[in-house]
């Protein structure tokens, strides 16, 4: 008996270095304001967000998915959010191509969709969770087709290719411009990583 309680202890002291519950990562790219993907003098905006696999550097359920915006107001139509994996570090003009031969996964979906009052992060109602493993780069695509010349402002940096928007939510081809965006990423369950990783250096921890 003294055996069994002994491998079974063992047993649950592994799975818990293995594994851990509400943990979430901030991505920092810089101070800089961009209006993607909230702002189109069209009635509408298909943008991709790329974020790199080393910023964020954990594999498991992602459950809630935040962008870093200034004190800004305003409110949109027909607005859905999808991420999806991606094997490329920079995005071409392409929408389809980016996704890198994976699917898309609708995350959110809103008839009308506000954006809060606030500044710093704010949550992206995820209705779907997202299982992201940790090998490839990620992409965030927020499509809404009503709504336009409300310019709200996120914060973001200078980063080659990492942003593809058209002025129209069903575009297939779009412009590529060189900014990322600040996020936070929030997951129910991850595997641990190694505590030396790139992404443990230049990720925040929240």
């Amino acid at each position: 008996m003294r055996t069994i309680i002994l491998t079974f202890a063992a047993a649950a002291l592994c799975a818990g270095s293995a594994f851990a519950t509400g943990h979430s990562v901030y991505i920092l790219n810089g101070s800089s304001g961009s209006t993607y993907p909230w702002y189109s003098p069209n009635e509408g905006m298909r943008c991709q967000m790329l974020f790199d696999r080393d910023k964020i550097d954990y594999v498991g359920t992602i459950t809630e998915f935040e962008l870093e915006k200034q004190v800004y107001v305003g409110e949109y139509g027909n607005v859905k959010f999808y991420l999806c994996h991606t094997p490329l570090a920079a995005l071409s003009t392409d929408f389809t191509a980016n996704y890198g031969g994976n699917t898309p996964k609708l995350v959110a979906s809103f008839a009308t969709y506000k954006l809060p009052a606030v500044e710093g992060v704010y949550p992206i109602p995820m209705a779907e969770t997202f299982d992201y493993n940790n090998r490839d780069n990620l992409i965030l695509e927020v499509t809404w087709e009503t709504g336009g010349l409300q310019k709200v402002t996120l914060l973001s940096g200078k980063v080659t290719a990492h942003v593809c928007y058209a002025h129209d939510a069903k575009a297939t081809i779009g412009t590529v411009a060189n900014v990322a965006l600040n996020a936070r990423i929030s997951f129910d369950t991850y595997h641990a990583v190694a505590p030396a990783s790139l992404g443990r250096v230049k990720a925040l921890y929240l």
